[in-house]
């Protein structure tokens, strides 16, 4: 450039222009690289968001089988779950119109053409003054937009309707920012105001990518409580179990009466009266008390002239809200009438492919009965016990136990049979350690007992172990998820340990397609474990 008292060339103008170029040119390239940073992210938003949409699709697909295999439990849950879907599903079309208007109005295109284009094909990335006019000055969409999410969460939580459910913190609006002056700014200034296209595209992606997330850990909940607060087994119902149906004159009738399935840590109470066809709660202080030990009431009525007998009453026990439910009971016997019980010791159900105990009582020495299994295996235990093993292949259909006697002289005796369903095995619990099953964990927490653990619930009445074959570990921090670990085995590796030492507050740490073993054969678990660090 030339000084004030000395004319410039035109050939030291041209340089000075030149310059500027290439000064421009610089400054030009820098702000290229950030644009192009910008689409990076985004295709790295909507690489989760598709991930997160598979994953809570899947989650409403479990939510369908479950809801066929016990529709009177898990309905009322996946009612819910639907409406989660549907209130998302509004949501993110709600989004997803603003960011496509956003893009028009930056483009001059049409919505509809803008729907087709991603934020690569935007030409005027680094435009600010019309995403501004439209999300905070003219159509002011950025306070509508906050309004929208504010409900969106309200109507989750009234959906759920239950005090342990906690949103996710992803989508916090009402948070209050500081400008550089120290001022205080609201989320939608804060976030949209003088913000170029390419990082308002970007942020609106992420938003998609939160409510996604939102909806996926709310039908988790949902899923998770099924089971909170009732009871752990598909049927209450009361049940008489004799030791035997025939009894001779001057013996005793003896049965045991349990609630099936039954609870060996709770001690139900029996009032019960002889000569009776049902009792209610008003019979209490006419009826007999009978105290029970290990889940089970043990009754003994003393027998005089033969003949048909009855007797009935209620059996009470405390229920998982923390009350007292009865639940009526009655039964007959025929003494010196010949008969035989067939009931599982533990459930009333058959597990396939795990060693079910069940015990046969009969007026005849345990040499002289002939059991049909109905298709089972059964490995004899001594002592009219035995171990009935069903082959995976009936699960979902019912077996008949048949009992007859061998009375001498090539004829036999039909002493009764009992129907069983056959279930498998339900799927156990999944824990970091040995008690963290989700939710926000410190480090400490996570790393004190650094393994994968699969254990069957407490009501579950069968010595069943699993081991961890193998799983896949997912960071996810800020909707951006890293590339998944795959982990041979239960025990984190150095790489997992390391990574979650280093892991920020909020990182989400997903464990998925996770493989396990027992005696019941190969489990895939479908349903993911995952916590968010503190």
């Amino acid at each position: 450039m030339g000084a004030t008292n000395c004319p410039e060339t035109p050939r030291q103008k041209m340089i000075g222009m030149m310059y500027l170029v290439y000064l421009a040119l610089l400054a030009l390239n820098v702000s290229k690289d950030i644009l192009d940073a910008f689409v990076t992210v985004n295709d790295a938003m909507e690489q989760t968001t598709a991930n997160f949409t598979t994953k809570v699709d899947q989650s409403y697909a479990m939510f369908d089988a479950q809801e066929q295999n016990s529709p009177d439990k898990v309905k009322p849950y996946n009612d819910k779950a639907k409406q989660v879907r549907k209130v998302s599903t509004e949501m993110i079309k709600y989004l997803t119109a603003a960011r496509d208007e956003m893009y028009s109005k930056v483009e001059g295109c049409t919505p509809q053409q803008a729907a087709q284009k991603t934020l690569k094909d935007m030409k005027s990335k680094d435009d600010y003054e019309k995403p501004t006019n439209y999300f905070c000055i003219n159509e002011k969409k950025a306070y509508e937009m906050q309004e929208k999410i504010r409900e969106y969460k309200k109507q989750l939580t009234k959906i759920v309707d239950d005090t342990n459910y906690v949103l996710p913190n992803g989508l916090e609006v009402d948070k209050t920012f500081k400008d550089n002056d120290g001022k205080d700014e609201d989320w939608a200034f804060h976030n949209f105001n003088h913000i170029v296209a390419a990082a308002s595209y970007t942020l609106i992606n992420k938003l998609i990518g939160e409510v996604r997330n939102t909806e996926f850990e709310t039908v988790n909940f949902l899923n998770s409580a099924i089971d909170a607060g009732t009871f752990k087994f598909d049927k209450v119902s009361a049940k008489v179990i004799p030791n035997s149906k025939i009894v001779f004159s001057g013996d005793s009738y003896e049965a045991d009466i349990i609630v099936a399935a039954f609870d060996s840590r709770e001690n139900p109470t029996v009032y019960w009266g002889p000569g009776r066809d049902t009792a209610t709660e008003d019979d209490k202080t006419k009826l007999t008390t009978l105290e029970g030990e290990e889940g089970v009431v043990h009754l003994k009525i003393p027998t005089g002239g033969i003949g048909d007998q009855k007797f009935a009453g209620l059996i009470e026990i405390m229920s998982p809200d923390g009350t007292k439910k009865c639940y009526p009971f009655h039964d007959s016997y025929t003494v010196t009438k010949p008969t035989a019980a067939v009931a599982a010791d533990k459930m009333n159900v058959f597990y396939a492919n795990i060693g079910n105990p069940v015990s046969i009582a009969a007026p005849v020495a345990p040499e002289k009965l002939r059991i049909n299994w109905g298709g089972a295996s059964a490995t004899s235990q001594g002592g009219g016990k035995y171990s009935v093993t069903v082959p995976t292949s009936l699960v979902g259909k019912e077996i008949t136990v048949s009992v007859s006697a061998d009375v001498g002289g090539g004829k036999s005796q039909n002493m009764g049979s009992t129907t069983f369903r056959v279930k498998a095995v339900p799927e156990p619990s999944l824990f970091i350690g040995g008690n963290i099953s989700g939710g926000k964990q410190p480090k400490d927490a996570i790393l004190a007992n650094p393994m994968i653990t699969a254990k069957m619930s407490p009501d579950f009445n069968f010595e069943l172990r699993w081991s961890v074959i193998s799983y896949k570990v997912t960071f996810v921090k800020g909707g951006v998820e890293d590339a998944p670990i795959m982990v041979p085995g239960g025990r984190f590796t150095d790489q997992v340990i390391s990574k979650i030492r280093s892991a920020s507050s909020g990182t989400i740490v997903e464990f998925t397609d996770i493989k396990i073993k027992s005696e019941a054969g190969n489990r895939a678990i479908q349903r993911p474990l995952s916590v968010r660090i503190k």
